[in-house]
C-alpha cells in the first residue's frame, strides 16, 4: 500500500509538472514551481514535527529539574540535620 500510494503520487507529480510545461511552454518553470510548492510543503510538515518534538524535550527537562530541585533541598536539609566540617569550623 505505501509503495502504491509513493509511486501515485510521483505520477501525480510528473503529470502536474508535464501540464504545466505545456501550459507555460517551458519545463524549467513548471519544475521550479512544483519543487518549490513541495519544498514549503516538506518544510511545514518538518516545523510541525520539530515542534512536537522540542515540546517532548520541554516536557523532560522540566521533570528533570523538578526532580534535582527536590534532590538538592533533601541534601541542603541533610547537610543542615548533620552538618559539615566546613559549617561547624571543625576543619582545622
Amino acid at each position: 500500500m505505501v509503495l502504491s500510494a509513493i509511486l501515485a503520487a510521483l505520477l501525480f507529480i510528473s503529470a502536474l509538472v508535464s501540464w504545466l510545461a505545456e501550459f507555460f511552454g517551458s519545463l524549467k518553470i513548471p519544475c521550479l514551481l512544483v519543487g518549490t510548492f513541495l519544498a514549503i510543503i516538506a518544510a511545514v510538515v518538518y516545523g510541525v514535527t520539530l515542534k512536537s518534538y522540542f515540546r517532548q524535550i520541554g516536557d523532560q527537562l522540566r521533570v528533570v529539574y523538578s526532580v534535582s530541585r527536590i534532590v538538592r533541598s533533601w541534601i541542603d536539609w541533610a547537610s543542615a540535620l548533620f552538618g559539615t566540617p566546613d559549617e561547624k569550623g571543625d576543619d582545622n
